[in-house]
């Protein structure tokens, strides 16, 4: 019992310092949603030129789509013309950061390693799309490519006001959508991963002693090439990943191994490159592994040498708060962010019957 309470303990902890920056988060997630066009996006990636790659990059990094949200759009985008290294660019800075994401950093580490993170999204990226201009092999945009939907709801395309022949809908109407998109379809998509990153984050605050990292892997480069392996083949989206993070940072991880693991998992599943190997090919799959890997190395190596350089000493939240007072906002918004959660469990378990009852009629 007593292990139990130490975990729920720290789990509750570490969602009292992240809840309010994590609903601040996906809030201007869903004005992002609400103020950007599709359309515009679509634009500026349709050029197969240098600047292109960099709008991917650029756009990416605010916008708020995890690793499985990001697949349809970047496929819709090849479908447009985009090129090949706009969408390497664009599937790379996407699910690695997102104002969601950069709070939750903010909240539970210091602000090296949150100016850091999406700096190092963007440069990776757009590492990766030059790359693909350079070393790649250009193709025809895919014939056909799945909807830009990313969540199933029953045998429709959503309510999004973008349909070809409709009126543009008005900007109360589109921050209805983006906000509901933000508290409803994104929670839908990612409520199992942020639970899991943070029950995990708890179990490892709570059972794992201090400096038990540092201890076995002494060297920050190992710790740095540990975690890219860690992070690579397993699906863990940007702001899930940042709890795992912020305590490992507490255990003893270098700061740049943190950034590693970081950029590495939400962009590097499985799921995301089997569906890259068919719209882009192996060839542009394989210069997509290595500029993440490469870059992610790089990006440690540099951050734990800006550390080192100033003396700083990396922070990280990895337990309850210290005692001295209830935390109301923190309660309060830990309590609404596992509400939401819940609400994306349900809307989960509903797509998939309704999905279920669409596969049965065709």
């Amino acid at each position: 019992m007593g292990t139990l309470r130490d975990i729920s303990a720290s789990t509750w902890g570490l969602l009292t310092e992240a809840g309010p920056y994590m609903l601040a988060g996906f809030f201007l997630a869903g004005l992002v949603r609400a103020l950007v066009p599709a359309a515009t996006v679509v634009k500026l990636l349709g050029k197969r030129d240098l600047g292109s790659v960099f709008w991917a990059a650029a756009i990416g990094v605010p916008l708020p789509l995890c690793s499985c949200g990001v697949i349809p759009m970047a496929a819709a985008l090849r479908r447009e013309g985009a090129s090949k290294g706009a969408v390497s660019s664009f599937v790379i800075s996407t699910p690695e950061s997102g104002a969601d994401s950069v709070l939750a950093t903010y909240a539970l580490m210091d602000l090296p390693m949150t100016i850091a993170r999406p700096i190092v999204a963007f440069a990776t990226a757009f590492a990766a799309g030059v790359a693909e201009l350079v070393f790649g092999r250009p193709g025809p945009a895919a014939a056909r490519a799945p909807g830009t939907q990313t969540h199933g709801r029953g045998c429709d395309d959503g309510d999004r006001g973008e349909s070809k022949g409709q009126t543009p809908p008005g900007l109360a109407r589109r921050l209805v959508v983006g906000l509901r998109y933000a508290f409803g379809e994104m929670f839908e998509d990612m409520a199992v991963y942020l639970l899991a990153g943070f029950l995990l984050a708890g179990v490892l605050a709570a059972l794992v002693p201090p400096a038990f990292v540092a201890e076995r892997l002494a060297s920050p480069t190992l710790q740095i090439v540990a975690m890219v392996l860690l992070g690579a083949p397993v699906y863990v989206c940007a702001t899930a990943a940042t709890p795992i993070a912020a305590v490992l940072v507490a255990k003893g991880v270098s700061p740049g191994a943190a950034l590693a693991f970081l950029l590495a998992g939400p962009a590097t599943n499985a799921a995301s490159l089997a569906v890259l190997t068919k719209y882009l090919g192996r060839r542009s799959v394989v210069i997509y592994l290595v500029t993440i890997i490469v870059c992610a190395v790089a990006a440690g190596v540099a951050l734990n040498a800006f550390y080192g350089g100033l003396g700083l000493a990396a922070t990280a939240a990895a337990a309850p708060p210290a005692e001295g007072g209830f935390d109301y906002v923190g309660t309060v918004a830990a309590a609404a962010f596992v509400l939401l959660c819940l609400n994306g469990l349900r809307l989960k378990l509903k797509s998939r019957r309704e999905g279920d009852v669409c596969d049965g009629q065709g």
